[in-house]
Parts: structure tokens; sequence; C-alpha cells
């Protein structure tokens, strides 16, 4: 739509986050994107739903004697930069913050946040 660009970015990833006994060992997210191109450069705005596993070993500071699983829901929002160096061919820089507003897990409830930098490089087939 001219030089405003809308769209949809499905990703995951694997990390490894181990606290105190509390585990989530990846992260996904869907996410609606909208930015503004100039020329070959793509400053973004974006948000959506995020998805991660959370653990609990019995005996955590989390969880006490319980323990047990259960995939987190949440949302995420952060900004970016696109440069495409070929017609189908892009690098991109972002930043997302990721909210776990109060999971449940093994009865315990507690608060997860993360702050993500990332790059990536992408192929865009159409």
């Amino acid at each position: 739509m001219g030089s405003f660009v809308i769209g949809l970015e499905g990703d995951g990833d694997y990390n490894s986050t181990n606290n105190n006994g509390f585990k989530s060992d990846w992260l996904a997210t869907v996410r609606g994107r909208a930015g503004w191109a100039w020329d070959r450069v793509l400053f973004y705005g974006t948000g959506g739903a995020a998805f991660a596993p959370a653990s609990v070993g019995a005996g955590s500071f989390f969880a006490g004697s319980l323990g047990g699983s259960a995939t987190m829901t949440g949302w995420t929002a952060g900004g970016g930069v696109e440069y495409a160096f070929t017609p189908n061919w892009t690098a991109k820089a972002e930043y997302l913050y990721v909210d776990f507003p109060s999971p449940s897990v093994g009865g315990t409830s507690f608060k997860f946040t993360d702050n993500l930098i990332r790059g990536g490089i992408n192929y865009k087939f159409w």
C-alpha cells in the first residue's frame, strides 16, 4: 500500500531459561507487523500473542513441594528495522518485550517477562 507495509509473522526459537527450578526451553510468537518502507529499509512496529512452556520442579522456590508444567500464553510487542539486500532476501534487527501474566504451574502463580534483542535473515517467496 504505497510505502505503508502490513503483514503477519510467526516465529519460534529455542532458549535455555533455568532459574531456581523454573524451566522454559522455547518461545513462539504470532504477530502483526506494520511499518513504513523507505527505499530498501522498513521501520516497523509489531505485536501479538506469545507462547512458551513452563515447568517447575518439586521443591523449587516457585512451587514449594508441588511441581508441574503448562504452556503459557501471553503477549508481545516491539519494533525493528529490516533491510532488503536483494529482492527476496532481507536482514532484520528487532526488540520484543514478552509478558506472560501470572501463569499457574503446579498450583503456584508467578510473573514471567522477557526482553529480546535479535537479528534474522528472511527469504520472501513473493
